[in-house]
């Protein structure tokens, strides 16, 4: 894609200094100058390249359906397994204690702690917390009161015999969970101050060389001095990865550039817009070198001049807006995996508490598994393995599988997704740029375009003054 923005850019460039080539002042229509810069006009607006991403955007989302089923795959295997050793039994250890073992395990691995045997059951506190929430802060605010619960360990009572840690299937936990979901807002409040400081510092830089051309006082080196400043900004913005500030920056300079248009008003009583006028006239002419905010009126710079350089804010802002969005897409993945976790405990925790009643006479020999009991008299204690076998299956289908899905499937994605949407953005701003070039390219070509206009659009596809990080 790199490749491709700068063939267009060089190809735009040298078609128009082509054009120029031997004029000095005064363009002299030509013909064949006029048929190429209409040509080249015609071959620019049959440009698209929405097709690659268009294309690329949904082989993600078919790889996306392969590696969930790959995951799931992989995942019902050793869930079936185990599943089968409960059934059937094993040569060490009868089908309930095997399915006790694993049951206290994850729940040691995942919860902190197995509740079989307690009064006070983790499935029914996940139970209310997941009926209660509104909204996913609120559950991650339940939950953590449960885990806090389960931190004091008087309120879960674990099961005489010593629970071994099995480690999770999905590899997470709920106090990872949880941390994660914290980090993350602490993370976004922290890129949040920070932009809110340097949106106030600039709106008062602006002010305070708005108030110095006003009173005659500032220089072109005071508006270099402001475009450093924003490229410096801008710069920490994309080292820091804060799309907050960025975004701020961008949309700031947007508004301030709106205030050419009424470069012409002189009004005292439409709140000194000559002199915002001014000042904006002079950081592009500091950042561009086109217009002049010193001259009497000032000169204001050609709109396709002005029309590349707003290209080039709302691409900053727009790549910004996209890593906001895949901030939240990233904190959207990791409360999806929280409530996986949460499920994962309820599922656990409410097979644990089904074996119970399997536990009594008779006891399940080695070797003997749970079908031994399902196929029994005993209604209740066969009704309790079914459920306890069900819960179990469920902890992972609905559990382990989607939180492993989302970790090593989406969160992976979603970082390509992004960079997928940054590309598309900068190609859509390569032409935003550049067709104002052509469009001005085609009129000099018709010969209703001063040769000053073109030199000024030429130094207006520079931007890369404030462009941070675009190439």
């Amino acid at each position: 894609m790199g490749r491709t923005k700068k063939t267009i850019h060089r190809w735009a460039i040298l078609a128009v200094v082509g054009c120029l080539s031997g004029c000095q002042s005064l363009y002299i229509h030509n013909a064949a100058t006029q048929q190429a810069t209409a040509t080249a006009k015609t071959e620019f607006d049959k440009l698209n390249v929405g097709t690659v991403f268009d294309n690329e955007a949904a082989y993600l989302d078919d790889l996306q359906k392969r590696e969930y089923a790959a995951v799931a795959d992989s995942l019902i295997g050793q869930r079936d397994d185990s599943l089968s050793i409960a059934l059937h039994g094993k040569d060490d250890s009868s089908g309930r204690s095997f399915l006790k073992t694993r049951i206290d395990g994850y729940l040691k691995a995942v919860a902190g702690t197995s509740d079989r045997g307690g009064k006070r059951k983790l499935w029914r506190d996940i139970n209310n917390a997941l009926a209660d929430a509104g909204s996913s802060s609120d559950l991650a605010q339940k939950l953590a009161g449960v885990l806090k619960d389960i931190t004091a360990g008087t309120t879960y009572k674990a099961p005489d015999d010593p629970i071994s840690k099995i480690n999770s299937p999905s590899n997470n936990s709920l106090a990872g969970a949880l941390k994660d979901i914290s980090d993350a807002a602490a993370q976004v409040a922290k890129q949040q101050e920070e932009a809110d400081e340097a949106r106030t510092d600039l709106a008062t830089e602006i002010q305070a060389i708005t108030q110095k051309l006003s009173a005659g006082k500032a220089t072109q080196d005071s508006f270099k001095e402001l475009v450093d400043e924003v490229h410096t900004k801008l710069a920490k913005a994309q080292s820091k990865s804060n799309p907050y500030l960025g975004k701020y920056l961008s949309v700031t300079l947007e508004e301030w550039l709106d205030h050419l248009v009424d470069a012409t008003d002189t009004d005292p009583e439409n709140g000194g817009k000559e002199a915002k006028a001014r000042a904006a006239i002079g950081f592009v002419q500091a950042a561009f070198g086109v217009g002049d905010a010193f001259s009497n009126p000032p000169r204001v710079p050609h709109p396709n001049a002005l029309a590349s350089a707003r290209s080039w804010l709302e691409y900053t802002a727009q790549q910004s807006q996209l890593l906001l969005e895949q901030q939240k897409a990233k904190e959207g993945v990791q409360r999806a995996r929280l409530v996986a976790v949460a499920l994962q405990v309820y599922y656990l925790s409410h097979a644990g508490d089904e074996l119970g009643p399997i536990g009594t006479q008779p006891v399940l020999e080695v070797n003997q598994g749970l079908d031994t009991v399902l196929s029994g008299k005993d209604r209740a204690r066969s009704h309790a393995a079914a459920a306890a076998l069900y819960y179990y299956s469920a902890a992972w289908t609905r559990g382990f599988i989607p939180d492993q899905q989302l970790k090593v499937v989406t969160l992976p994605l979603a970082e390509r997704r992004a960079k997928l949407q940054s590309s598309r953005a900068s190609a859509d701003a390569w032409v935003g740029v550049l067709k104002p070039a052509v469009a001005t390219l085609a009129a000099y070509g018709e010969g209703g375009i001063d040769p000053h206009s073109i030199a000024e659009l030429l130094q207006a596809l520079g931007i890369g003054a404030i462009a941070v990080g675009v190439n």
